[in-house]
């Protein structure tokens, strides 16, 4: 599969047009093990947003106020 190809579909599964797609910037990634030490690892450049908002909404309960999502 062609990066033009690979855009298209996540355009597609998304919803977004191609050129947003292509602005942030998806590319193939190598396999990386599933599991080391009972800890997923990414390959760099990979961010876990799920992550990043578990840890977000921790903060904002921690201070007691409301953060802005990152979204």
């Amino acid at each position: 599969m062609h990066a033009s190809e690979l855009c298209q579909k996540v355009a597609h599964a998304t919803g977004e047009s191609i050129h947003t797609i292509q602005r942030l910037g998806f590319s193939f990634l190598e396999e990386f093990p599933a599991e080391i030490d009972d800890e997923i690892t990414f390959g760099p450049n990979m961010v876990d947003w799920d992550e990043v908002e578990v840890a977000r909404t921790q903060f904002q309960d921690g201070i007691g106020r409301n953060v802005p999502s990152a979204a």
